[in-house]
Parts: structure tokens; sequence; C-alpha cells
């Protein structure tokens, strides 16, 4: 054997021996390595479904949480109506208790002096007798004992509706003198409900600003209606009225001294307004403008004889939210109006039931056909010494309301003017004023210029 052959034969048997171990390293190597990727495989599956349980166990417990949490807030709710129930049936037997006492008591009390007039009717009646057949008229002693039998009524003792009742009767005057009588007296003429209306009109010439001041400081929460009709007062006296938030009621018709200023400061204070007379004024057009800025419930306007407010005024009360609730309007006597402004406000009063337009002489048969049209509403209009409107038109208008006063003869001359809305020279009698704020319809009346005539 020759040493390349030794060589050949080594090199042949050490490859065959390298490959055949190699082989075999491999295999185990790969056999390893599956086993080894099938171990993760499964701590990898083992691992998922343990996180997929714990997602879904955190969805759970988080429902479970919120049927809990709603069912605590079920049942609390159900203890409150339980609670509220049992409140509303202790307090409605209180009620009627308290109102079977109260009403006992009053006819109790009512009982008791009716008994204690009918004895001293009697016992009156008695003196009397007695003393005509004693033939000793004396004045001065049936006087004394008929105001000691008088004090022997009471009446403070009365129940307070019937106290009020009584002093409804009263004018303002006389409810103060009546709280200058006594002690009780100056109570019973302290009720909040006396005051909720009040009428300074019946003692404009007797009691002085100073005391319109102080009442209304005094019962500001109170008052719904005041009444100044004609009254001469200084602006700082109708400034404090925007004091009485809860007014409803305002009449300032024939109060020369009522300005815009005046206007403003109660438009600021007393947004509830619903009825506002201001016939007669010298309001301008920002009072107009002031209106439907604050006013926005306002149901009854007079702007009676008005008339420095121009038509860009009266188109003032379409702005914004305005005056669309207005049911009455009235604006006799304003002879500055024509039928634009008319028209624009015919457009937004859609609940407008009662017009008044007499005396307007500038406004022609347009109006009644955009009244028409957009007052659908309207069930009382007057138009009387409307000079520019004609018979056939008034007689169309009168199938579509219910009551109409029409008639085209010239203005009186205490109107003020002539039918062309020129103001008078020479005057016969003085402008009559609309102050009256309560509306009375008369029945309805048509007269043509032929019947006039």
């Amino acid at each position: 054997m020759t040493p390349e052959l030794m060589i050949k034969a080594c090199s042949f048997y050490t490859g065959h021996l390298v490959k055949t171990h190699f082989c075999t390293w491999r295999d185990i190597a790969r056999t390893n390595e599956n086993v080894a990727l099938a171990e993760k495989m499964n701590r990898a599956v083992t691992c998922y479904n343990f996180r997929l349980q714990k997602s879904v166990f955190h969805h759970w417990h988080s429902y479970m949480e919120d049927q809990k949490e709603k069912l605590k807030n079920t049942l609390l709710r159900i203890q409150q109506i339980i609670y509220c129930h049992k409140l509303s049936i202790i307090l409605t037997k209180w009620r009627n208790r308290a109102r079977l006492k109260s009403k006992k008591k009053e006819d109790e009390l009512i009982l008791k002096h009716e008994l204690q007039l009918k004895k001293w009717k009697n016992r009156l009646i008695l003196k009397r007798a007695t003393a005509e057949e004693s033939n000793f008229p004396e004045q001065s002693s049936s006087e004394g004992s008929l105001v000691d039998e008088t004090l022997k009524c009471d009446i403070s003792l009365l129940p307070e509706r019937a106290i009020l009742q009584i002093f409804f009767y009263l004018s303002l005057k006389d409810v103060i003198i009546c709280g200058q009588v006594n002690h009780a007296w100056m109570l019973m003429t302290q009720l909040n409900s006396l005051w909720n209306a009040i009428d300074f009109s019946t003692v404009k010439n007797v009691i002085p600003d100073k005391y319109i001041l102080s009442t209304l400081q005094r019962w500001r929460l109170n008052v719904l209606r005041l009444n100044f009709h004609g009254c001469l007062l200084r602006p700082k006296t109708f400034r404090s009225v925007s004091h009485c938030r809860n007014l409803q009621e305002l009449n300032v018709s024939d109060c020369p001294t009522f300005t815009d200023e005046s206007m403003r400061h109660i438009s600021e204070g007393c947004p509830g307004v619903l009825y506002l007379n201001l016939s007669n004024t010298t309001i301008t057009n920002r009072t107009m403008r002031l209106l439907p800025r604050h006013f926005h419930n306002l149901q009854n306007l007079s702007l009676a004889y008005c008339r420095r407010f121009t038509d860009k005024g009266l188109q003032y009360l379409n702005l914004g939210n305005g005056c669309h609730k207005l049911i009455y309007l009235d604006l006799s006597g304003c002879t500055q109006i024509t039928d634009s402004a008319m028209e624009m406000l015919s457009a937004k009063c859609h609940y407008l039931h009662i017009l008044d337009i007499s005396g307007c002489v500038l406004l022609t048969d347009q109006i009644l056909e955009d009244l028409q049209i957009g007052c659908k509403q309207l069930r009382i209009l007057k138009m009387q010494y409307c000079t520019n409107i004609s018979k056939k038109a008034a007689q169309r208008m009168s199938s579509k309301v219910q009551q109409q006063e029409y008639n085209s003869n010239d203005p009186p001359r205490w109107f003020g003017y002539d039918r062309e809305g020129d103001p008078l020279t020479e005057l016969d009698n003085v402008t009559p004023s609309k102050g009256a704020s309560e509306l009375t319809v008369e029945k309805s009346t048509y007269s043509s210029e032929e019947q006039v005539a």
C-alpha cells in the first residue's frame, strides 16, 4: 500500500465519520428544537387563554359593578318615592285638618260676632224703647251708650278674608284714615293682600310724592297693579316704581311729567308687566324701543293720543322677541301713524283681538287688507273718524270681525286736529283722555256717512 492510498483512505474514513456524526447531531438538534418550539407554543397558548379569561372576567366584573350601582340607585329612588309619598299623605292630612280647624275657628268667630251684633241690636232697640217710654231722649247719653256698645263688636277679631273683603271696598284715602283710628285698625290696614292694587289717582291732589315713595318702598314685593292716572309727580317718584319687581299692571295715562327716562327705569325693573297704559303722555321712539326689549309678555297696550312717536317707533314693537303677545292695542288719536307702520305691526301681532285706531286720519283701506292677512284672530275693531277709510272697505271688514265701529266724519274739535291731521288753532274743549285701563266694549255699531248725516 502506497502512502497516497493510505492518505486517501484516511481522508475518506475521516470524512465519512464526520458526516455520520454531523447528521446524527443535526437530527438530535432538530428534535430538541421542535420540542422547545412545542413547549413555547404550549406556554403561549396557555398565556393567551389566561389573558383572554382575565379580559372576560374584567368585563364581567365591570358589568356586575354597574348592575349593582344601578340596583342601588333604583333602591334609593324607590325609597325616596316612598318617603315623598308618605310625606305627601302626611301633609295632605295635616292640611285638611288645618283647613278644617281654620274653618271651624272662622265659623265660631262669625257666629260669635253675629251673636254680638244681634245682642247689640236688641240692647239698642230696648234702650230706644225705654227712652221713648220715659220721654228722655237725651242725645249725648244715647251717643255715649252707642259708642260703648260698638266697642264690644271688635272688627279685628274677624277672619282675615272678611277683613280684606271689607277694606277692598274702600279707596286709598279711606284706608289711610282707617289706619289712623287705633293700633288694631292699623294692623288690619297692613295686610299684604290689601296692597296688591294701589290707586293713587283718587288721592292725587291729597298726598305728596314723599308718601308715594315710602308706600312703594314698603310694599314693593306685594304690588301687582298701580294706577297713576292724571298724577303730577316728580321723575324720582316714577323711578321708584322700578322697585316693584312683581308689577303686572301700570297706568300712567294723563301724566304730563312721565318721560322716556322714567319708562327706562320701569322697564328695567319690572319685566313682568302685562297691562300698560301710556295714554296722553309725552313718550317718544325711545320708549317704543324699550317695550319689545323688556316686556316680552305684554298683552294690553294703550298709546292713545301719544303723538310724539313716529312710524319707526311703532315698528320697533316687532324687533327681537317683540310684543308679539299683544291682545289689546289702542292707537286712537295717533294722527302721525301711516299704513307702513301698521303693515309691519299686523304682520307680527297674530294674537291681536282688539284694535282701536279711531282718529287715525292718515290710515287708508290698505290697513284693512293687512289686518285681514296678519291679524286673523281680530274680534273687535274701532275706526271712528277715519276719514281716509272708505265705506266699502269697512263693510268688507265688518264680515271678518265680531264687532266693529266705523264712521268717516271729520274728527270733533276737541280732538285738536282736522281731517288731514293738522292741529287746530282754536279749541273749544280740552282733549279728553283715555286713562281708564279697563277695556269696555259696547255693542257693535256701524254708522256710515249717510246715517250720520
